[in-house]
């Protein structure tokens, strides 16, 4: 009969500790246990969280290491593209979205089990240029000079601006765009960045890797914005040529003094465009509030047009309505030549963006 390792779901403990808790070699090896770091097993069924393969990355396996780049912005709650390392930004749930010091992060994700084509997480870290790189599986160590640190509870990790120069490195400037706006934005999971520090503590690390990708995106960059989808849909909009539209708008109901926000505004002809995450209007009592907004802003003389996430991958249908939409109302719109050479150049880059999580 298998042994009952109850006691030991979340573990993550050295072969020789393991043994010393009775387990023997040939229960290391069977697929009840999966290595993480050499020498480092968990169980399949129940693996170590996130954050506790961090902690054994940076107490055990590399002492004294720097938690950095996707590692650093998981922990954080930056956002992160889905396709990136095989979906490590969906390892970070919504409910884990308030910040709390103690909230764990799975290290898979949630329903399922190691083992087959489910896998732990890549971690990174960053340790001092004269140091060793080598580990083993499961970790990528950059040899750099330091850059900012903070303590996200028990773990050192890069700060929130250093982070983003490190994701600068992997990603295109339009994803850095959208970790920028969740960092500074309303929702932002730790507050109190603004473009400001973000780019004083970017250009303390002049020269290094990733910077002037990472001042681009802060040029870009905007405040106010409330989800990914929205940070790449306004970047697509510009690109296509049409004028910047102002990012969450808020309109003031003169009666009521109730406030709405417009996703994406131009306010010269009161039209806005909405952008609805895969995550929107999962409930009847959503949509109809989703219509009560609408009704109010129409009261208001604001027309309003709706895109999602399939616009993003497929956007030539979207464009040209739009270019038509609000080219009738007296906007400057690109030509149709331009608006489906940027339609055919976006769906072959096929964005991959981290599902919003559904507004209140």
């Amino acid at each position: 009969m298998a042994r009952d390792l109850t006691r030991f779901h979340g573990a993550l403990l050295h072969r020789s500790e393991w043994m010393r808790h009775g387990l023997h070699p040939r229960d290391l090896a069977s697929d009840r246990f999966t290595t993480v770091f050499p020498g480092h097993l968990t169980l399949s069924d129940h693996p170590a969280s996130f954050n506790g393969l961090a902690w054994v990355l940076q107490n055990t396996v590399r002492p004294g290491c720097v938690l950095s780049h996707t590692t650093a912005a998981l922990l954080w709650g930056i956002p992160l593209p889905w396709r990136l390392e095989d979906g490590v930004g969906m390892l970070r749930q919504s409910e884990l979205a308030g910040g709390a010091e103690g909230s764990l992060i799975p290290s898979v994700r949630l329903g399922l089990t190691l083992g087959g084509e489910v896998s732990l997480p890549l971690l990174h870290c960053r340790v001092h240029p004269g140091a060793s790189s080598s580990v083993g599986r499961g970790v990528i160590v950059h040899r750099q000079r330091g850059g900012a640190t903070a303590r996200r509870g028990r773990l050192l990790v890069s700060s929130q601006a250093e982070t983003l120069r490190e994701l600068a490195t992997l990603l295109p400037v339009w994803d850095v765009v959208a970790a920028v706006e969740a960092v500074i934005g309303p929702d932002a999971v730790h507050p109190g960045e603004t473009l400001e520090s973000l780019r004083a503590e970017v250009e303390a690390r002049r020269g290094a890797a990733g910077t002037a990708r990472t001042r681009r995106a802060l040029e870009l960059a905007r405040e106010g914005v409330r989800s990914p989808g929205e940070s790449v849909m306004r970047l697509m909009l510009m690109a296509a040529g049409f004028p910047e539209p102002a990012p969450n708008l808020p309109v003031e109901d003169p009666r009521t003094g109730k406030v709405r926000y417009i996703d994406l505004a131009w306010t010269s002809i009161r039209f806005g465009l909405e952008y609805d995450g895969d995550g929107h209007r999962t409930t009847k009592e959503k949509w109809r509030e989703d219509e009560t907004r609408r009704d109010e802003l129409a009261s208001q003389g604001w027309t309003l047009a709706r895109s999602n996430g399939d616009d993003l991958r497929r956007p030539l249908r979207m464009l040209l309505r739009l270019q038509r939409s609000v080219g009738e109302r007296g906007l400057r719109v690109p030509t149709e030549q331009r608006v489906r050479r940027t339609a055919r150049r976006f769906a072959a880059d096929q964005p991959s963006l981290r599902l919003d999580r559904q507004r209140p």
